[in-house]
């Protein structure tokens, strides 16, 4: 199969698994671009313009992919884990997702009752995910992103239960930093969610597009974009990790705001 005809097969699969998608490329772009002029929280004016979507599309397609296919199967693991795991699951998949900074389970006051690694490089912080489940203790995956000195820490974490009892959370926590890794051209991606910017790749991330977007209200209508600003075009897609929103995205061609 030709190159670009595989690439474009990765991408509409992508499209499909991610937002359901009905819809033509064009149609999906001209929405977009409305949304775009609509949402962008910055005093700049973008001219937005026709691009040739397949080559920021496969682009990004072909760096996302093993990305993607990779936070699946982890969703697919700790979100069938609703009770209290034992040291093999929690060794086990710390093996499985190297990627991964650890594996903690803890109580509903936040003890730690088990942790791989033992010691963590960075301050862990458990509590947002904690302070939720005051009246959420059904059965869901939920997540958020904490800051720290050493950089961004992204958190999922899936509660357990006892006698249908919920009793504390199965967390998983990564570094995106180690997630990029697997994609062949991590250099050229940049991953953030909301205001955290997780990976910038080469590009800086304040002087591109990405950063004048109110992300907040764009993924409230839409998960996917191919967009122009000055001369160059940009596409991103995003993917649902529990609560957390991460956008991933890229600049066809030469990147000129390094």
């Amino acid at each position: 199969m030709h190159y670009s005809l595989r690439c474009g097969v990765a991408l509409c699969a992508l499209i499909v698994l991610l937002t359901g998608c009905k819809q033509s490329v064009n149609n999906t772009w001209r929405e977009t671009k409305g949304y775009y002029n609509t949402y962008l929280n910055t005093p700049a004016k973008l001219e937005f313009a026709e691009v040739d979507a397949d080559t920021a599309e496969e682009k990004l397609a072909v760096m996302y992919t093993p990305i993607g296919e990779e936070l699946e199967k982890f969703i697919r693991v700790i979100d069938a884990k609703d009770v209290f795991p034992d040291l093999k699951w929690v060794e086990a998949t710390m093996e499985r997702f190297p990627w991964l900074s650890g594996v903690a389970v803890v109580n509903l006051e936040g003890k730690v009752l088990m942790q791989r690694p033992a010691v963590s490089m960075k301050p862990l912080n458990f509590a947002p995910l904690l302070d939720e489940n005051k009246d959420f203790g059904f059965r869901k995956l939920r997540g958020y992103v904490d800051e720290t000195p050493l950089g961004n820490e992204a958190y999922v974490a899936m509660p357990f239960f006892a006698d249908n009892e919920m009793k504390g959370l199965v967390v998983a926590h990564f570094d995106a930093r180690s997630l990029v890794e697997l994609s062949p051209h991590s250099e050229e991606l940049i991953v953030l969610t909301g205001k955290h910017v997780l990976w910038s790749g080469k590009y800086q991330f304040e002087n591109t597009p990405f950063a004048q977007i109110d992300w907040k209200q764009m993924l409230g209508n839409e998960s996917y974009g191919v967009f122009n600003e000055s001369g160059q075009s940009f596409t991103w897609l995003v993917k649902y990790v529990g609560e957390i929103p991460i956008v991933f995205g890229t600049a066809a061609g030469e990147e000129s705001a390094s």
